[in-house]
């Protein structure tokens, strides 16, 4: 085979489902060492377009070949019978398992010396190693935050040592040292004859890491080129249609109430410690930090989903026991996971009765639901997020990951409270989707609420935030004003 002949080939892909057209007439190709950007905003294609690579759907017409040989991909088996592993944007993890045994699960290194566990950790921690991870490799993956998951996610497509790499939004949950580790990676496995497929929502690392850029909109390719030939504002004027505007997202001056949320020295024994800082009304409060910072677990204190050993939580000026998020909930604080599919959303259910459910108990009457009152209420917070839905009855898992995310946050609008914690919003969603989100955050703020907010991406919290606090192994290093924002001040807090 000709070295310059694409390494995989998709023809003229098209893919339909009930009323709608996922894919039309949709070519790509990838060339060995070659990094290959796809990109759109969310709904434009591309997750169908990464399930018909990876077998998990077949398309309606067209035709992929690798090395080429034309293929029928029957499902992942097939794909990976053909060399070809794809790191998913939603974890496919086993949270019963270990870290190793995620990572080798259905291939296992053969026993040496020590036992098959004991090889099998040597080699997950050989793979941990390439990209800077330090984990305990017999640690159980659903003990683990979000983040560490999402490594264990990537070094499970490493561990088949295939010839097509798929990366599908690989970062949307890593801070950015480690977004500068993976894409070092990336650049090393590129330079052995790799192809890599590299999705994602943040254009710089697509301009940085990417020969070729590939763009979707409504299901179709709008354009295809060289990466040197393009710069940011162009390649989201072609994703989106319309003209970028820098600063859509930008900071707006709101005046603060009284303080609505107050930590003091909180700690829970072997993961954080003395923790203390407070959140006023009409204040979005960041927090800041590299991956194992504890900030996943100090949110989840705060809505009562971990425990606390010491220290004092005070909402309203009241002392607050949560024992659960009930005990939150009750207390007025609302939780926006960045898991959405798993911890923010019910899949199986449509729209309006996910909006509902944080209001069930206002919709009760005589023992029966008030659908009338249920669908006014999820109406109204679809037209305020702007959020792209057929009918309040469309399956929530038929939306865009944008779309699902407006839902997220829709939930705690229509709650009210006076607290809001938002653990990255904009994980995995486009630019669009991601200046909409903002809005809904900054709105949140404007009609009074206290939002404490984490991000693995510190420019947003910059330009979100009226203060951040910068913790660092479960500690908290530093407190910034938004008078005091800097980077490189800012980043030097992480390793404190």
């Amino acid at each position: 085979m000709d070295a310059a002949s694409p390494i995989l080939e998709l023809k003229s892909i098209r893919k339909s489902f009930p009323g709608v057209v996922a894919l039309s007439d949709v070519t790509f190709d990838l060339k060995a060492g070659e990094v290959h950007a796809l990109v759109g905003e969310n709904g434009a294609g591309k997750s169908t377009l990464l399930s018909i690579m990876n077998g998990l759907q077949q398309p309606d017409s067209g035709t992929i070949r690798i090395d080429g040989e034309a293929v029928v991909l029957s499902g992942p088996a097939a794909a990976h019978a053909n060399r070809l592993a794809l790191v998913h944007q939603e974890l496919v993890l086993c949270p019963n398992l270990s870290v190793a045994e995620n990572i080798f699960l259905g291939r296992e290194p053969p026993a040496r010396f020590g036992g098959a566990r004991a090889a099998m950790n040597r080699a997950a921690n050989a793979l941990l190693d390439e990209i800077h991870v330090r984990l305990d490799p017999d640690r159980k993956v659903g003990d683990l935050s979000l983040n560490e998951q999402q490594v264990v996610e990537i070094c499970r497509a490493l561990a088949t040592r295939p010839k097509i790499l798929v990366f599908d939004e690989p970062t949307a949950s890593l801070n950015d040292d480690q977004v500068e580790h993976l894409l070092a990676i990336i650049a090393k496995l590129r330079q052995t004859g790799l192809g890599i497929v590299y999705v994602s929502h943040r254009l710089g690392e697509v301009l940085s890491i990417s020969d070729r850029v590939t763009v979707l909109r409504d299901g179709r390719v709008v354009g295809s080129r060289a990466t040197a030939e393009l710069d940011e504002a162009q390649l989201v004027g072609l994703m989106v249609g319309r003209e970028h505007k820098p600063g859509e997202t930008a900071y707006r001056h709101r005046a603060l109430g009284d303080v609505a949320l107050e930590v003091r020295g909180i700690g829970r024994d072997g993961v954080f410690d003395d923790v203390s800082f407070e959140v006023r009304k009409g204040e979005i409060v960041g927090i800041a930090g590299l991956l194992g910072c504890q900030r996943e677990a100090v949110v989840r204190s705060l809505f009562g989903a971990f425990a606390i050993d010491r220290g004092e939580i005070r909402i309203g000026g009241r002392r607050a026991v949560l024992r659960s998020p009930r005990d939150a909930i009750a207390g007025g604080v609302g939780f926006m996971p960045a898991d959405r599919k798993n911890e923010g959303l019910v899949l199986s259910m449509n729209v309006g009765d996910n909006v509902g459910l944080t209001i069930l108990d206002r919709l009760k009457a005589m023992g029966l639901l008030r659908r009338a009152r249920k669908n006014a209420i999820a109406a109204g917070i679809v037209k305020i997020l702007a959020a792209k839905v057929s009918s309040l009855s469309q399956l929530i898992s038929q939306l865009s990951g944008g779309n699902q995310q407006k839902i997220v946050i829709g939930k705690w609008m229509a709650r009210g409270g006076d607290i809001v914690i938002a653990e990255d919003p904009t994980r995995g969603v486009d630019v669009g989707a991601k200046f909409e989100i903002w809005r809904a955050v900054q709105k949140l703020a404007e009609d009074g609420k206290a939002v404490l907010l984490t991000t693995t991406e510190l420019q947003e919290l910059m330009d979100a935030c009226d203060r951040i606090v910068v913790m660092s192994r479960g500690r908290v290093t530093g407190q910034f004003r938004r008078d005091e924002f800097s980077a490189e001040a800012i980043a030097h807090r992480f390793v404190a």
